[in-house]
Order: structure tokens, then sequence, then C-alpha cells
């Protein structure tokens, strides 16, 4: 019986990560499909975030809060009306630990019941439950927040130092991609010129990574699944800078470009072992690689081995580069 139920395991196994990579793939079906509808409705996606909700900062000058995400602005089109009815557009969903000098204005907890809500559209089932937390982890902390597994694909942002080869050798940074999704601006479908087919919208995240502190949250203000900075794992950076010419030392910023493999190490500038516990990284627990939702409705299997190139070319709009859908 003990050999039986041992050849038999990893089938069983097999079977169920299966049905749970099926679920992942309805949600992030589900998800394109609301981002396409609000864009129907709307002639433009939703931002993944927004300043939304007042703060006063260190100065004392009154200044605006990232707090409203593309995931709580789609609710309603995923049969969510009650939850996005709820929601206080106005109000900022994250108070300020650095008071009294740095806070917020008003009552923030007025949004902890719709941000503490599980919604099962945003949660993959190959990981843990999807658990809500309090934590009080630099300028704000959330307020009964509740964990996502999925990013919206933002602009590639890489601050450096050393020379480059696009626009000479000046210092500095190049906003070297363009992505679906940037903070505070709606992208119109006139500006996907790589086509729709051919530009990821949103993809996976395990929910906790270095800190169990951070994100990804879907709804909740400066800790949103859409922020914090993405580091590519070393193999890929190493084939992303000699793509584009950079110099050795380097690190990448961006709220949501997704990168793989799985929980890689994220580095900072220069690039080594330094591990930053705000930076999300894109991956999954399903074994091989991630599920992406792309612009035509499609969802896709991205495999870790995805070249640099080609991860670089499916999350930015209008590249114009030529991808075989069998590279990745």
């Amino acid at each position: 019986i003990a050999v039986l139920i041992a050849l038999l395991l990893p089938a069983v196994q097999a079977a169920r990560e299966a049905a749970r990579r099926a679920q992942c793939v309805n949600n992030m079906k589900q998800i394109g499909l609301g981002l396409m509808n609000y864009e129907n409705a709307n002639s433009a996606f939703p931002p993944p975030k927004i300043w939304s909700g007042s703060g006063i900062g260190n100065n004392g000058g009154i200044n605006g809060v990232l707090n409203t995400t593309g995931f709580t602005m789609i609710l309603g089109y995923l049969e969510q009306t009650q939850l996005v009815n709820a929601y206080n557009f106005m109000q900022a969903s994250s108070n300020s630990v650095n008071g009294p000098n740095n806070r917020v204005i008003g009552d923030a907890a007025v949004n902890s019941t719709v941000v503490g809500t599980l919604v099962a559209a945003y949660a993959c089932p190959s990981d843990q439950p999807p658990d809500v937390q309090n934590s009080t982890d630099s300028v704000y902390h959330r307020n009964n927040a509740r964990r996502s597994n999925y990013f919206f694909c933002s602009t590639l942002w890489m601050e450096y130092y050393g020379p480059y080869a696009w626009g000479g050798s000046l210092p500095g940074y190049v906003d070297s991609s363009r992505g679906m999704f940037i903070t505070d601006t709606s992208t119109r479908l006139a500006e996907v010129t790589d086509g729709l087919s051919n530009t990821a919208m949103v993809g996976e995240s395990p929910q906790i990574h270095l800190s169990s502190t951070w994100g990804p949250y879907w709804g909740s203000g400066v800790h949103t699944s859409t922020n914090g900075n993405v580091y590519p794992p070393p193999p890929l950076v190493n084939q992303i800078v000699a793509n584009i010419g950079l110099g050795p030392e380097w690190r990448d910023y961006t709220t949501t470009l997704p990168n793989a493999p799985p929980n890689a190490i994220q580095c900072g500038g220069p690039c080594g072992n330094l591990k930053l516990p705000y930076a999300n990284v894109m991956g999954s627990k399903h074994p091989g690689g991630l599920n992406m939702a792309f612009g035509d409705g499609s969802v896709r299997f991205i495999k870790n081995s995805i070249s640099g190139q080609t991860w670089w070319a499916v999350n930015t709009i209008k590249g114009g580069e030529i991808v075989s859908s069998d590279s990745y």
C-alpha cells in the first residue's frame, strides 16, 4: 500500500496543481475582461494607482496621497459593485506613521472594510490564503489590507550609474520602456502600437517577498499591489544590460514590471546581494513560471527560462519588437 501511495501521490499533487493553475487563469481572464470593459466605458484603461486623498507633509504643505488602485477602480466590472460603492475615493486608505508632521487628512479607516475584503479574483489558489496586514512600515501603514497575487505591468524605469549607449554618456536615468500602466495616467488603445495580443497587462506575484509587511496589496494606498521596486534576478539583469548597453552599476525602478523566475533575489545599485524588503518581483507558486494576461484577453504561461529581451518586449506597448509566441 505504501508503495502504491508513493506512486500515486505525485500524480494527485500534479492534478491538484493543474486545477489551481486553471483557477488562476480564470482569475486573470476576469481581471483582463474587467480592464477591457473599463476601457470600453471610459475610452482608456485605469491608472494602476492615482492620487486620491490628501495629506500633510513634513514641511506643513498639503500633498496628494497615492491612494486608489486600478484594482479598486475595476471592482464594478468584477461583479463587486457593493465594494466600489462603499469605497471613498476622496479619502486616503493608509494612515501615516511619521506623524504628527506627516499625516493624512481625515479618517483613513473608512476604507479599511473594503481593502480588507477577500476578492477571489485577486487571489491565486496556489499561494497561501490571502491574509490581512496592519503594518507600521515606512511612511504609511495599512489598515486591514488584504494581500493580492496580481500586478499591473508598468513602465520600466532604470536608474543607473555609469555610461550607457542610447543617449550619450550623461549620468542619471533613462525611462527606457513604456508599459501598459503608468501611475496617474490612463493608456488608450491607440497607444499600444505593438498590438494588444503582443502586450502583457497583468502578471502574477507571490504574496510575501523578503518582508512580510510589504505587498502586494490590491487596494491599499502607497503599499498597493502596484507599488514597490522591481529588481530582475542577476541572469536577467545581465541579459538586459547587454541588450541596452547600460553600465555595470545600476538599479531598476518600476511599480509593476514583472520579472522571472519566482522568488528571485532582488539586487540594488550597485548590483550585488543587496536584498530590498520593498522590492516586488513577478513570479508565482506554479512550477516553471507564471501566468500573464495579455491585452487581447488571452492568458499565457510564461516560462522562467524566458530571455531578458523577450521579457522586455512583452511588457512594453510600443517597442516594435518581433516576438515569436514560442519564445516564452
